[in-house]
């Protein structure tokens, strides 16, 4: 494990933010959001959490597939270099990439444009403080301290920081600015340690998983309990565009002058016409039922397809949801 005093750490992000490669935490209007940068200043290193996912540098809103000129054939692609640091993810959001990682990196239907940016971010994950109240991910071993798709963890102390090295891109990173790291004593590990002890041991631990039981929730569903839940969700896709796992998507068509463009943008499969096919026919046509597939594809499905879970416990669906949907309630029940 290294260190590094924060004047330091502000001189690394000083020069990434001259080089416009710096996307961090700033406030704006009252909320916390994850931005590209051109002054380090603007970074609020205390933020709690951001309501938008750092997701979406990964899987934008709106991305162009490809411009097409009938005379011409393809006439634009999507960008191909973004080459940026992706500085204080929360341990959670980093180990929700990770999963993505697992799912849309595993042959053979690779997704390039989420490969792309994958591999051209570093992504430095900076250790949580003090759990929120709808906080967790301890559940599912995606933090408070460290997730597990980060390339660096930082973890603030007094004036300091614990930094652990997670990947070669990390260690590349470290390595450029070297003179301004140090290794780390051990007074540094103990505070570390007792940290990570304190911060689990603040958040709920009446939760726990069981791989078995989830796998089985489809098929030993209350139907009143997902009933009652449909009747309060109003369809607004909260949940969905703020969870910084879901990555279903559209795709739109479009005649732009003389040619045509694609675009993909976010879907949500809590969407009245997500499953909706040409000829009417709807395999979910209630809300139940696609709320039922929402718990029942992050909780059992995605486990069974890609051995994890597609939940990393950020509370963001808890705490945003205007009617009080909670998946802790359906971990409790079944988990």
């Amino acid at each position: 494990m290294l260190s590094i005093k924060s004047e330091n750490l502000r001189i690394i992000l000083e020069d990434l933010a001259s080089k416009n490669a710096l996307i961090a935490p700033v406030e704006r209007n009252g909320y916390f959001e994850f931005s590209r940068l051109r002054k380090a200043e603007e970074i609020r290193l205390d933020y709690t959490n951001a309501r938008i996912p750092p997701k979406r540098f990964f899987l934008p809103e709106r991305q162009l597939v490809f411009k097409y000129d009938p005379k011409k054939g393809v006439t634009e692609e999507p960008e191909d270099d973004f080459k940026a640091v992706l500085f204080g993810v929360r341990p959670c959001d980093a180990s929700a990439l990770s999963v993505l990682d697992s799912i849309l990196l595993k042959p053979p239907y690779r997704d390039p444009f989420y490969e792309n940016r994958r591999k051209s971010i570093i992504v430095i994950s900076l250790s949580c403080t003090k759990p929120l109240e709808e906080c967790f991910c301890n559940v599912f071993e995606t933090g408070p301290v460290r997730g597990f798709g980060e390339d660096l963890t930082l973890t603030p102390m007094d004036k300091i920081f614990a930094v652990e090295v997670r990947t070669p891109r990390g260690l590349a990173l470290v390595e450029e600015f070297r003179k301004l790291f140090a290794e780390a004593d051990g007074r540094l590990l103990e505070e570390h340690e007792n940290l990570t002890r304190r911060l689990v041991g603040e958040m709920n631990n009446k939760i726990r998983v069981d791989k078995e039981k989830l796998v089985r929730l489809e098929k030993e569903a209350d139907e009143a309990f997902f009933q009652g839940n449909a009747q309060r969700c109003i369809e607004c896709s909260i949940c969905s565009f703020t969870c910084p796992l879901c990555y279903c998507f559209e795709s739109e068509d479009c005649l732009e002058k003389n040619s045509y463009a694609r675009f993909r943008g976010w879907d949500t499969c809590i969407s009245p016409s997500f499953t909706r096919m040409a000829s009417g026919l709807d395999p979910r046509a209630s809300k139940a039922d696609r709320l039922l597939h929402r718990f029942c594809h992050k909780l059992s499905r995605i486990p069974l397809a890609f051995n994890a879970y597609g939940c990393i416990g950020c509370g963001r669906c808890v705490s945003l949801c205007p009617v009080g949907i909670d998946i802790r309630e359906v971990l409790r029940k079944w988990g």
